[in-house]
């Protein structure tokens, strides 16, 4: 499955699960990482979007192969 992530400085506090719907998170070497299914540009945008609005800033976006299976973390 690829993946688009987005790598954020720090640690997510709030939950975004509320507008944008269920996200995969993990912790990365202090940094958060949230995946969403890169076949679906909206989701996309609409996490881009929540990030923004909320002043959380975007460390950077890629694309990546996901072999494993998905996890979801409940908000």
């Amino acid at each position: 499955m690829r993946l688009c992530e987005i790598v954020l400085d720090g640690q997510l506090a709030v939950d975004l699960s509320d507008s944008v719907g269920p996200l995969r998170r993990r912790e990365e070497a202090g940094s958060t990482v949230l995946s969403v299914p890169a076949s679906d540009p909206a989701i996309l945008a609409q996490v881009l979007e929540a990030l923004e609005s909320l002043g959380i800033g975007v460390t950077a976006t890629r694309q990546v192969e996901h072999p494993e299976p998905d996890v979801v973390e409940p908000g």
